[in-house]
C-alpha cells in the first residue's frame, strides 16, 4: 500500500457550511470531500465521473498554518424576485493564509498519475480551495510505503471518537464536524465529529494509524 503527499496552500480558502446562506460560514478545514473534488481538478475528471473515480480514495490531513477567520460583507446580486431589491447584503467567513499536507490513498495507478501530474504542474482545470477565487499553489512532496503502526499519537485531523481530550494539556486543539463522505449527487451524507491541531501530534486513546514517511496518518 502506497500513499502520496502534497501540500496546498492558498491567502484564502472557504470551504462553506451547507446548512447557511446568505450569511455563509466555513469549516475550520478543507475535507475530505474537497480533497479529492482538488484530485479531480487536478487530473481532470469531468464531474459526472468525478464520484466514481474518487469514491475510494482515502484521505488524510494535517493542518500547518494557524486557523484564522475573517469575515467580510458583499452586496450580492437577486437572482430571483427579493421583494423587488435589486441586491442584499451577505456576511461571508473565509479562512486566511491556509497550508494542508494532503495524504492519497488509493490504487497505485492513480497515485502515479497524480504524482506526474502534481510534478510536472500540468493541471487539467484550475486548482481552488473552495472556491474559484482562492487559487491553490500545490506542491508534490513524496510517494511513500504505507504501514498499519501502533503508536500513541496522530499527526493528522482524527475523529473526535478516537481521542480522550482530558489528556491534552499542552496543546491548542480545535473541534469541528465536517463532511467526510458524499454521493453522485455532491450531497454529503456522512460527517464525523473531528479534532484538529496545528501542526501539532495529538494525544490517541484507540484508531487505526498508518506511518507515511514521517508522519503518523489517520485516513478519514
Amino acid at each position: 500500500m502506497k500513499t502520496l503527499i502534497f501540500t496546498a496552500k492558498s491567502d484564502y480558502a472557504r470551504f462553506r457550511c451547507p446548512h447557511t446562506t446568505t450569511s455563509a460560514l466555513t469549516f475550520l478545514t478543507i475535507h475530505p470531500v474537497a480533497a479529492r473534488g482538488l484530485i479531480g481538478a487536478v487530473l481532470g475528471i469531468e464531474y459526472e465521473q468525478l464520484y466514481d473515480y474518487t469514491k475510494d480514495i482515502k484521505i488524510g490531513i494535517q493542518v500547518l498554518n494557524p486557523i484564522y477567520k475573517d469575515t467580510q460583507s458583499f452586496n450580492l446580486t437577486a437572482q430571483a424576485n427579493n421583494n423587488k431589491a435589486a441586491n442584499f447584503q451577505s456576511r461571508i467567513q473565509f479562512l486566511r493564509d491556509v497550508k494542508y499536507r494532503i495524504f492519497v490513498s488509493c490504487m497505485e495507478k492513480k497515485l502515479i498519475q497524480l504524482k506526474n501530474t502534481l510534478k510536472n504542474r500540468s493541471y487539467i482545470f484550475t486548482s481552488y480551495l473552495g472556491c474559484s477565487e482562492h487559487i491553490a499553489k500545490l506542491e508534490y512532496e513524496d510517494m511513500s510505503d504505507t504501514t498499519s503502526f501502533k503508536t500513541d499519537t496522530v499527526d493528522t485531523v482524527i475523529t473526535r471518537e478516537n481521542v480522550d481530550v482530558s489528556t491534552i494539556n499542552d496543546t491548542t486543539i480545535f473541534m469541528d464536524r465536517i463532511p467526510v463522505e458524499n454521493n453522485n449527487t455532491r450531497e454529503y451524507t456522512k460527517y464525523s465529529n473531528v479534532i484538529i491541531s496545528i501542526n501539532t501530534p495529538i494525544p490517541i486513546k484507540d484508531g487505526e494509524i498508518f506511518r507515511v514517511g514521517d508522519y503518523n496518518v489517520f485516513f478519514l
